[in-house]
């Protein structure tokens, strides 16, 4: 579904121009096509005191939409909830200020089972990006069920991702990653052979189906 163009066609003209006033505001709910090029500029602007105040309560500068469903729940504590957490790995950078290996996984839109078990092998070389990870697949695998059952999104939870993330997390915190940080080590090719036997869902198992504006 193309919220943009449900919300252009399927709602009041007092909903519709809510919307558009909100525009402004789009980056700070995560519903923000966000590419190389742009992610330090949306990273910024997230993390800034406006898009966290927007955040507290996004409804409210909606007020003629509240009884549209769809615009509801994309902006409803669940969804906003499910991208705060997608935006804190987004805008995660390494001791080098570059960006977490997971976190080039979503800019860069390329995720894949191999993808996916390189970046996590990778996040070992750096402390930060590690540290991240352990705090964040938790709240991913939470999340994504909650938001399994919302209509804007499409998809099941696959059946054996809270044993696939205790296995990412107890990785993570093993003396084969923290070893990798420790050491400042730039060849994460030795933790292979842990993570061959590791299910290959991460956590984004759930696609949120509408497009961005």
């Amino acid at each position: 579904m193309n919220v943009n163009e449900y919300a252009f066609s399927q709602v009041s003209e007092s909903c519709r121009k809510d919307l558009i006033d909100f525009q402004e505001y789009y980056s700070c709910t995560g519903i923000v096509n966000i590419t190389t090029e742009n992610f330090p500029e949306i990273c910024n602007e997230y993390n800034s005191e406006k898009c966290q105040t927007v955040l507290k309560n996004p409804l409210s500068y909606i007020p003629n939409c509240k009884n549209y469903s769809v615009i509801s729940e994309v902006f409803s504590d669940i969804a906003v909830s499910f991208r705060r957490t997608e935006m804190t790995v987004v805008c995660t950078f390494d001791e080098s200020n570059n960006l977490c290996p997971v976190a080039e996984v979503f800019v860069n839109k390329t995720r894949n089972q191999n993808v996916e078990k390189r970046a996590i092998r990778q996040s070992c070389r750096s402390k930060k990006c590690t540290d991240i990870m352990i705090d964040v697949l938790p709240l991913f695998l939470e999340e994504t069920k909650d938001a399994e059952n919302l209509i804007i999104t499409e998809g099941n939870v696959d059946e054996d991702i809270d044993k696939n993330v205790d296995e990412w997390i107890d990785y993570l915190k093993s003396d084969e990653c923290t070893d990798q940080y420790n050491k400042n080590s730039q060849n994460a090719r030795s933790s292979a052979s842990t993570l061959k036997g590791i299910g290959s869902t991460l956590l984004v198992t759930i696609s949120l189906i509408f497009t961005l504006f």
